[in-house]
This record gives structure tokens, sequence and C-alpha cells, in this order.
């Protein structure tokens, strides 16, 4: 009952941690690069991936779109369909993950009733004499737990020399599909972040 206890504990405080702290997020970029020379976008189709289908959906598109839009106006970029400077795509990933729990097992040896001799006013004397058990260390129990991990990537691309010149992406758990789409503007928010542009109300 304790090991199973302790399990269930471990799990709802990752669960708590994973609930303040739902995605990490991550980008690179050219070191050749001023990105302040940019000042339009368009956007480029989506790349498909097997993997992410059911995220393949026009809503998915929409959100992630609208919130990509909105973040890089914020920065400064305008959104054009004539010849921008920027070319916008992205991409949905998800990969099966697992989780191990590492519980150590102890068993309770030694302990009980003995006999013990003492001494009173210069007299021996016999009692008895009881000693818990202690713990001794005879292995692991390890829980596994499976989940799936997205990832959501942001390229921008010099439309005419058609590289990458940034990308953001934003990591996280997502068993709940219907969650993660929920969640699209706050991963957007913390992708576009990493942007190496001030934003416009901070200039």
């Amino acid at each position: 009952m304790k090991k199973i206890s302790f399990v269930v504990i471990l799990f709802l405080l990752g669960s708590l941690f994973a609930a303040c702290s739902r995605y990490t997020y991550y980008a690179v970029g050219s070191n050749n690069t001023n990105l302040s020379r940019y000042h339009t976008f368009a956007w480029l189709p989506a790349v498909k991936n097997a993997s992410s289908s059911a995220y393949n959906s026009d809503i998915t598109d929409q959100r992630i779109k609208e919130a990509v839009t909105e973040n890089l106006e914020q920065r400064g970029l305008m959104l054009k369909a004539k010849k921008p400077d920027l070319l916008v795509r992205y991409s949905i990933m998800v990969s099966d993950k697992e989780r191990v729990y590492d519980q150590p097992v102890y068993d309770y040896a030694g302990g009980g009733v003995y006999p013990a001799v003492g001494m009173y006013r210069g007299r021996r004397f016999y009692y008895y004499r009881y000693s818990n058990p202690y713990p001794v260390y005879v292995g692991d129990d390890v829980e596994r737990v499976p989940y799936k991990e997205g990832t959501l990537m942001i390229d921008l691309v010099d439309r005419q020399s058609h590289k990458v010149i940034w990308r953001g992406y934003g990591v996280g758990e997502v068993d709940n599909p219907a969650k993660a789409i929920q969640d699209i503007p706050k991963i957007v928010s913390g992708i576009i972040k990493k942007l190496p542009l001030t934003p416009q109300n901070q200039r």
C-alpha cells in the first residue's frame, strides 16, 4: 500500500508540475541574419505529417495562422500576399513517449523480542528488549506511464534565398487533442516570444 501510494503521489506531483509549465519553447536562427530588415510576410502551406493526423484540420490550421499572424504583427511584420520579405510555414509532429517512475523497494528484517541483561544496585537481572525492524533494500519497482509528446514548429523563410532564417518550436504533452488545440494561442505566443524582434508597444 505504501509503495502504491508513493507512486500515485509522484504521478500527481508530476501532473501538477506539467499543468503549471505544460510546454517548453526553443528557437534557432541564422547568426548572420538581421531580422529587423524584414517587414512583410505571407503564408506557405502547412507541412503535413501522418503522425499528427488528429491535428490536420481546418480548425487547427485557422487557429495557428491567426495566432501567428497576430503575434508577428505585434512585432512589426505585416501580412502581405504580394512579394513578401518572409514566407511562414508551420508543422505539427506527435510522437509516443514514456515517463518512468523508479521507486526503491525495502523489506523489513530483524527486530522482535530478545533477552538482555541489566544491573540494579549491584545485582544482575534479566529482562526482554524489543527492537524495531530495520529496512533492507531489495530492488526497484519501475512504473512506466506512456504519453504523447507534440511539437509545433514555425519557420520563417527568406523569400528570395529560400532559406530558413529562424525556427521556433514548442514541445509539450498532448494526450488530449481538444485541449492541445485550445492551447494553440498560448503555444504560439510562447514560440514567437523567442523571436528577436521587440514588440511594437515596447519600442
